[in-house]
């Protein structure tokens, strides 16, 4: 099971309901929207481990829509789905907005499975775990001290 759902972005109903089915039968939870500020909502109330998005949408490109997701620091991998893949589109993804992958439509269910599963691992081993790392350290350091504090109150009895 994932605990991290994964955020689905785009405004054709049909790949929408595709990018769904695919990830449905793959035992991943998600949300899907075709609406940008739903999306960004969305990504206000959950941590979601992989953001997929469309290049062609309005009012905003997927480019656009990934970038604020990076620049409001949501802690998740980002993923660029296009039809038109040209090399100015690849650059800005990989070098301004760190997209961890550009897939080109139309995608096999295999290219794609793997992206998403790939995408996912990279979430859950350089950005979720090391969150809860910190989480338990810190944890453990609160129980030290308290318990350092209930010594020297036994001390005094």
């Amino acid at each position: 099971m994932n605990p991290y759902p994964i955020l689905i972005l785009d405004d054709d109903a049909t790949i929408l309901m595709a990018l769904q089915e695919t990830l449905k039968g793959e035992g991943y939870t998600y949300f899907a929207t075709s609406q940008i500020a739903e999306a960004l909502q969305a990504l206000e109330q959950k941590t979601f481990a992989v953001v997929i998005s469309d290049q062609r949408m309005s009012p905003m490109t997927g480019l656009q829509f990934l970038r604020q997701v990076k620049e409001q620091g949501k802690l998740c991998t980002r993923i660029l789905i296009t039809g038109v893949l040209t090399t100015e589109i690849f650059l800005e993804a990989i070098n301004t907005v760190e997209v961890f992958r550009c897939l080109p439509k139309p995608w096999t269910r295999n290219i794609l499975l793997a992206a998403i599963k790939e995408a996912y691992q990279y979430f859950e081993y350089n950005i979720a775990f090391p969150q809860a790392h910190r989480a338990i350290l810190q944890i453990n350091q609160q129980l030290v001290e308290e318990n350092a504090r209930l010594r020297r109150q036994l001390t005094h009895l």
